[in-house]
């Protein structure tokens, strides 16, 4: 009699990317750690317990310190940014939670989101979204730079017609951000030079 076997069970589409992306977050946040920027729920705005679900689930084995310390409670604009990413992703598993939270977290960051985040650019941070926070991915059909896209659809929400990210003002790029839609922006440099 032939032994019975467990049926494998495919990773999920993407599941590669996933882990590097989440991997890049990872040590992005464990080197800022390292510089005396923080703890990691202080840096990712995430609680310790949530933070190792996302690494069991995405960065299995990386040694992650912090994982019994709450994340302070969210700014105002930090939480309407987790309140429209969760309405707007289509999803609410462990993942989304907290990658919304990481995000709007990360949004209050000086540079490009990608960039705070630890991303090698933006595409991987579009496809990351449109993994795991696939209603947000489509509602950005004009492909809006995320963090604009986020506060414009926060402050559209709030009936207000014009609204900055809360560091654009500062930004050298903002020209860039700010432009028409249709008109062709370069890529950031990898080691953009603007704080």
């Amino acid at each position: 009699m032939p032994l019975r076997t467990e049926a494998r069970v495919a990773p999920p589409e993407g599941a590669a990317e996933s882990r590097r992306d989440f991997g890049e977050i990872l040590a992005h946040a464990l080197a800022e750690r390292a510089a005396g920027r923080g703890s990691l729920p202080v840096l990712l705005g995430v609680d310790g317990p949530d933070l190792a679900t996302l690494r069991d689930r995405w960065a299995p084995g990386l040694a992650l310190p912090d994982l019994t310390e709450a994340a302070p409670a969210p700014l105002p604009e930090q939480q309407a940014v987790i309140t429209l990413i969760l309405w707007r992703a289509g999803r609410a598993d462990a993942t989304a939670r907290a990658l919304a939270r990481i995000i709007a977290r990360r949004a209050l960051e000086p540079r490009h989101l990608w960039e705070d985040l630890g991303l090698s650019n933006r595409p991987a941070l579009t496809a990351l979204i449109a993994r795991h926070l696939p209603g947000l991915a489509a509602a950005n059909g004009q492909k809006m730079r995320w963090k604009k896209f986020l506060y414009r659809q926060v402050c559209l929400d709030d009936g207000l017609s014009l609204c900055l990210s809360p560091v654009c003002d500062d930004c050298p790029e903002w020209a860039l951000c700010f432009a028409p839609e249709e008109a062709a922006t370069p890529a950031a440099p990898a080691t953009a030079a603007h704080p």
